[in-house]
């Protein structure tokens, strides 16, 4: 189903997330005061507009409320992000994200009502220290009581070797699919053998995980 965003500061990540919901399908309004940048991104963004975001009256034309979500994307000038969220909620907008920087910036903005505050620098952080402890493990998805789900890429030595060979379960780790290029098997079977550059989507604690991970 295709929505409608506006992205309200086009910097480095707000114009990451623009493109990649336009890569989704959907429809993108991009925000920025600078000129150049919005030219930037004319042939990208279903549209963009040259406007100050912490001008309510300026953010009034363009109808926020209309849109699925409103993300404030201006994360380098604190204040400006709290002069656009306020103005933002003041307009009524559906749902609004915000781009955070410190923990201070966080609780700002939420007490003025944002729906979900967004840390990017710190969660990239995050990612990163778990790959470089990790290096086999492409992704994770924190589920909260130290659960996880990840995504490893088991390594050669594991090549045309059955699943059966792994013995995941008995650490406590379950096997949600496995990933061969676009392809994704929600239900293999165990006596599957593994394929090179065949990746392990797979969910428990954050011990067993790690043990698994080692092990490989």
């Amino acid at each position: 189903m295709k929505k409608q965003f506006a992205v309200l500061g086009l910097g480095s990540f707000g114009e990451a997330v623009a493109l990649e919901l336009m890569r989704l399908g959907h429809q993108v309004l991009g925000v920025d005061n600078r000129e150049s940048q919005a030219n930037r991104l004319v042939d990208k963004l279903t549209q963009t507009v040259i406007a100050d975001a912490t001008d309510e009256d300026a953010l009034r034309e363009l109808d926020l409320p209309s849109f699925d979500a409103v993300l404030v994307a201006i994360g380098e000038h604190i204040e400006a992000s709290i002069l656009c969220t306020m103005a933002v909620k003041s307009l009524e907008a559906k749902e609004v994200w915000v781009k955070a920087i410190s923990p201070v910036h966080h609780r700002i903005v939420e007490k003025l009502g944002a729906d979900r505050v967004l840390h990017p620098e710190y969660e990239m952080g995050l990612r990163a220290a778990q790959t470089m402890a990790h290096p086999n493990m492409l992704d994770y998805i924190s589920l909260g009581d130290n659960y996880f789900v990840i995504e490893i890429r088991p390594g050669e030595v594991l090549e045309d070797r059955p699943l059966s060979d792994l013995k995941i379960e008995e650490i406590g780790v379950r096997l949600l699919a496995i990933k061969h290029g676009q392809n994704v098997d929600m239900q293999p079977s165990p006596q599957q053998r593994l394929k090179r550059n065949d990746h392990l989507v797979l969910l428990g604690e954050e011990p067993a995980l790690r043990r698994f991970s080692e092990s490989l």
